[in-house]
């Protein structure tokens, strides 16, 4: 009997110790995908920033920095809808997070302005806002 419960207790210790190792390959995993996601952008290569943001996201959907950064490349792209879309989720992820509120507000008010069909008129107004490192 004694055997039995020592059986089952490795066994429950090692499907915790292999879920730990799992959870901690997705944390380094989303790491690299953001570290090459800011490089991207710094490098103006907005579409494989979006790519690898997109990424981050798809392992870890509340990752409010990667929905931000997210807006941030799709802004920088046009894709003013997607933008917007992508601040709303970083700031509800984060409401108190006063730069996601802050880039949420600030493209809302720019889609109203430009009469939500212009995806290029960002550039003549106001600078992209900086990548979250």
């Amino acid at each position: 009997m004694l055997k039995y419960h020592q059986l089952a207790f490795i066994a429950i210790l090692g499907c915790l110790i292999l879920s730990g190792c799992a959870m901690l390959r997705d944390t380094s995993q989303t790491e690299a995908y953001n570290r090459f996601a800011i490089r991207a952008a710094q490098a103006q290569l907005w579409n494989e920033a979006i790519f690898r943001w997109k990424q981050v996201i798809n392992i870890d959907p509340d990752d409010s920095k990667a929905h931000n950064n997210l807006g941030v490349a799709y802004e920088a792209v046009g894709n003013m809808d997607e933008a917007l879309a992508a601040y709303q989720r970083a700031a509800e992820l984060e409401p108190d997070n006063k730069y996601y509120r802050l880039n949420y507000r600030r493209c809302r008010i720019h889609l109203r302005r430009s009469g939500a069909n212009d995806e290029d008129v960002l550039h003549d107004e106001e600078e992209t806002p900086p990548i979250e490192q």
